[in-house]
């Protein structure tokens, strides 16, 4: 066996096959939100924080899954960020059909504060009029299922965590968004750890999905809320870092089938939006995605390792150059299939790879890009983002 070939089935199937197991082990971690649903004894009061930035009509979705949740004991409010379509007449106008449960706000244009990010701000505002014991941040794309609330305050309650965030399903319609998105989502569960938020034990290791998030009112209020994450691009992620800096009890679940998002529907948005999370779950240090574009050539290499095992076989009769890169295939798309199965979608684009991959690594070019230069463009506001000041309590 060559150096080269040896340096081949390291750097291939043998990495993928750890990358595998990996995913395995991250599943059993977050693999803990199932049906059926037991009801609850005594449910605490929850309010529902709903931020919204020109959605427009497509809010209604989310503000019906919202007041359709089974929970028997929540309230509803909905904050329009400086939006310039029909989204705050939309909230005004379910803030007067249901007076009793659902309470509209409004943050005029130029009435962001100097220091914050759009986000941050309006949740911090919505906030600061939560009644409930608990506080459910829903983003306004999100589709929650009936029974999503009372899962996740079901795990909460019994097993005494503070704070629990489900990674929802991406709904993904047409090619480039199902090919791409359940490969973004994977490589940033990657280069988090985003698993090891369940570890007790870790205290610097944590992620947050701020598409559903609860956190009990109680200790939101203790760090400081969103004003302690107040300019950070990916603020769920740096409030549940807090959060678990501080001792309390995090936890990160799947939850695909309890609540789905569709998260970007154009290139553009995917690029923006990807860069915004890869350079803010990296605090702007482009190694982990310099790292994670190595990763991704490394599984690229099979497609050439496969022609050259080829020719090899049939100039020299050696076939060991086509065994490994058909190991490395199998294992390349047994991995990829997982990853797609995971994100809720078809398995059948595992396949396209060649293509998916390509896409990914302009994608983490972009986001070095934007670790360099600190620009970010999202939901219509651009941010030079300055490196993220560390999150006070």
């Amino acid at each position: 066996m060559t150096i080269t070939l040896l340096v081949y089935i390291l750097i291939g199937p043998v990495l993928w096959a750890l990358f595998g197991l990996s995913i395995s082990m991250a599943h059993a971690r977050m693999n803990k939100l199932r049906r059926p649903i037991a009801p609850l004894a005594n449910p605490p009061s929850v309010t529902v924080l709903i931020p919204a930035k020109d959605e427009g009509e497509a809010v209604r979705e989310c503000l019906d899954r919202v007041l359709a949740l089974d929970y028997p004991s929540f309230n509803v409010v909905a904050i329009d960020d400086r939006s310039t379509d029909s989204t705050g007449a939309i909230f005004d106008e379910y803030a007067a059909k249901y007076a009793e449960k659902f309470k509209a706000m409004h943050i005029p244009q130029g009435g962001l504060p100097a220091g914050w990010l759009g986000k941050c701000n309006a949740l911090q505002t919505a906030a600061a009029h939560a009644d409930g014991e608990w506080i459910l941040f829903v983003d306004s794309d999100v589709k929650v299922e009936p029974d999503a609330l009372t899962g996740a305050m079901g795990l909460a309650l019994g097993r005494q965590y503070d704070v629990v965030s489900l990674m929802t399903r991406l709904e993904c319609h047409g090619f480039w968004e199902t090919l791409i998105l359940p490969l973004c989502a994977a490589s940033v569960g990657a280069m988090t750890l985003m698993s090891l938020t369940n570890d007790d034990n870790r205290k610097s290791m944590a992620f947050a999905n701020g598409q559903f998030f609860l956190i009990k009112r109680s200790v939101y209020e203790s760090v400081g809320g969103h004003a302690a994450v107040k300019d950070n691009i990916v603020e769920d992620v740096a409030l549940m870092r807090l959060m678990k800096s501080k001792g309390f009890v995090t936890r990160l679940f799947f939850g695909r089938d309890f609540a789905s998002t569709r998260m970007h529907t154009t290139f553009r948005q995917i690029f923006n939006g990807w860069a915004r999370i890869f350079s803010g779950v990296s605090n702007r240090a482009p190694a982990r995605i310099i790292l994670a574009m190595l990763f991704v050539v490394s599984g690229l290499l099979v497609y050439p390792a496969l022609i050259a095992g080829a020719c090899i076989l049939a100039i020299h009769h050696d076939p060991k150059w086509i065994i490994a890169g058909a190991a490395h295939l199998a294992i390349l798309t047994i991995v990829l299939t997982v990853i797609y199965r995971l994100s809720g979608n078809s398995r059948r684009y595992s396949l396209a790879f060649p293509i998916g991959g390509g896409v990914l690594l302009a994608l983490y070019a972009f986001a070095v890009r934007a670790c360099r230069t600190g620009k970010i463009a999202w939901r219509g506001t651009s941010y030079s983002a300055s490196i993220p000041t560390p999150p006070r309590a």
